[in-house]
């Protein structure tokens, strides 16, 4: 019997026509991922430097326009946006600090960033939920609906409330590494915890544990919920931006108790969850919660 020897065939000549094309798309397929998390990552960073800077320009203009006003100079007509003139025109800030807040029912204790120098109302509750100023004396009668408190205020304590478990994503040390830039994506920076971070005295990293107060426009608060809005879900969630929007909107919400309001703000802080993108809440838990606080708990 003659013996021959057979061509050898490696596994690539091997594979079928096939499996070389499913290769083919895992690979072309790894490589549009990985360029497309370093185009969000890309177009993060150069959102979070753009708000820096308008946080930085926002100073100097109120800064200048303090100094014009004291010196009674007149602002010429038309030098300022109109979102500008209504800051001139209000003067107010609203000053933050980040304090360590304890939930009701499991005493467990967690940073937040709160409206500073508010005082407690009447059943404990942690925030400033009080009659706007210029309303009169407070009183039980006054601090006990939502429709005789602050609109905005209320807003920003209960999106940074719901914004709360992200605080650690949000307030990044910028890297040692050379190679990679100091404003480092952290997928969150369309929340408005991102937002308001951006004024505070600190370097990052060492936000979330400072106890400096800081201020911000309270004319900019509507344009930066409606800016932190703006984040694409899908329909089975919502973000506390988008909550307290929903939520503003119920006809009963004026007359809406204050105690009934802090348990609802707790119920959805329970069921907050964050996929590196920002806190979002299951649509169906957070519609079942707003129509128990506004509807069964009133009715029954």
């Amino acid at each position: 019997m003659k013996f021959t020897f057979r061509h050898f065939k490696d596994d690539k000549d091997a594979q079928s026509p096939g499996q070389r094309r499913r290769e083919q798309v895992r690979r072309a397929q790894k490589t549009h991922r990985d360029r497309k998390e370093a185009y969000s990552a890309s177009l993060e960073s150069e959102v979070t430097e753009l708000r820096a800077l308008k946080a930085r320009l926002s100073q100097d203009v109120a800064l200048l326009t303090g100094l014009l006003a004291e010196n009674r100079i007149p602002i010429p007509r038309g030098v300022l946006s109109a979102e500008s003139e209504r800051g001139v025109e209000t003067g107010k800030t609203v000053t933050l600090v980040v304090a360590t807040q304890e939930e009701n029912k499991k005493k467990n204790r967690r940073r937040q960033i709160c409206v500073h120098g508010m005082p407690g109302d009447l059943s404990s509750i942690p925030l400033q939920l009080v009659t706007p100023p210029g309303s009169g004396p407070s009183s039980p009668q006054h601090a006990r609906y939502m429709g005789n408190i602050d609109p905005e205020v209320v807003g920003m304590d209960f999106v940074l409330t719901l914004e709360s478990p992200c605080l650690q994503h949000i307030d990044v040390a910028p890297s040692e590494d050379p190679n990679i830039t100091s404003c480092a994506s952290t997928g969150h920076s369309l929340t408005l915890s991102a937002c308001v971070f951006h004024n505070h005295p600190s370097q990052p990293g060492q936000r979330q544990n400072s106890s400096t107060p800081w201020e911000i426009p309270q004319a900019s608060i509507a344009t930066l919920l409606a800016l932190s809005a703006s984040i694409p879900l899908a329909e089975s969630e919502v973000t506390p931006v988008q909550a307290w929007d929903y939520v503003r909107r119920q006809e009963q919400f004026a007359g809406l108790e204050v105690a009934r309001w802090e348990t609802l703000k707790e119920k959805l802080l329970g069921v907050v969850r964050c996929y590196g993108f920002g806190g979002v809440i299951p649509r169906d838990v957070f519609e079942n919660a707003v129509f128990e606080a506004f509807v069964v708990g009133r009715v029954f």
